[in-house]
């Protein structure tokens, strides 16, 4: 009985040292590609941090992509349009992350450079739509759908600012290169026709870190 009452004592205890240095994030991001609306699509994301003494704290994230990609005008009737398309596409992102922390101090202000491996799933699907000239609506004549699984590397480079060192509070803002290519699936739709590519996506992205528990002073 005394065994099991210092194995359950060691592991609360080991998982107590431990969780003061996981860090909690999550925030969201603005990409920047001329094939979306408004030449933009978003992301929103969560992970963890572990904040380690030494300068590497490696990063675990899980990102979600959305885009709304413009309708393609198809065919007109004595300048009507009369047959469109229409498509859609979203991912979901696992990524990996040896983060590096340059000039980290104590209630200051620096960079990291964050390397990523990235996992991701891609979900897109397209519709055309042709005018029924008997009551004036259009109407689905073929559509199609596509999934596929990517790997990718990218990096980033992150102004990190320390908001309080107690409770981990902070919030940094990332430029980076995720090299994603979630528009090749697009590409795949045998309802669309045209070449796409969104790997050459630039990106924003702003997270909030905040501490899973209270630190040690």
């Amino acid at each position: 009985m005394k065994n099991i009452l210092y194995l359950l004592s060691f592991i609360v205890i080991s998982c107590s040292s431990f969780s003061q240095k996981l860090v909690g994030f999550g925030g969201f991001g603005i990409y920047l590609n001329p094939i979306f609306e408004k030449s933009k699509y978003f992301s929103i994301n969560a992970g963890l941090e572990y904040n380690s003494k030494t300068v590497i704290k490696p990063e675990l994230k899980f990102e979600y992509f959305l885009g709304t990609v413009p309708d393609v005008s198809i065919e007109y009737n004595n300048n009507v349009e009369t047959k469109f398309l229409t498509r859609k596409i979203s991912a979901a992102n696992i990524s990996i992350s040896p983060k590096i922390s340059l000039g980290e101090k104590e209630n200051t202000v620096h960079f990291q450079i964050l390397p990523m491996y990235n996992y991701t799933i891609i979900y897109a699907s397209g519709a055309i739509f042709y005018l029924d000239t008997s009551n004036n609506n259009f109407v689905k004549i073929d559509s199609d759908s596509y999934s596929e699984v990517k790997h990718s590397l990218g990096i980033g480079l992150a102004i990190f600012f320390n908001l309080n060192n107690e409770t981990f509070q902070a919030i940094a803002f990332e430029l980076n290169y995720n090299n994603i290519d979630i528009g090749n699936a697009l590409s795949k739709l045998k309802v669309s026709t045209d070449k796409i590519n969104t790997n050459q996506s630039l990106g924003i992205r702003i997270k909030y870190y905040f501490g899973i528990s209270k630190s040690k002073k």
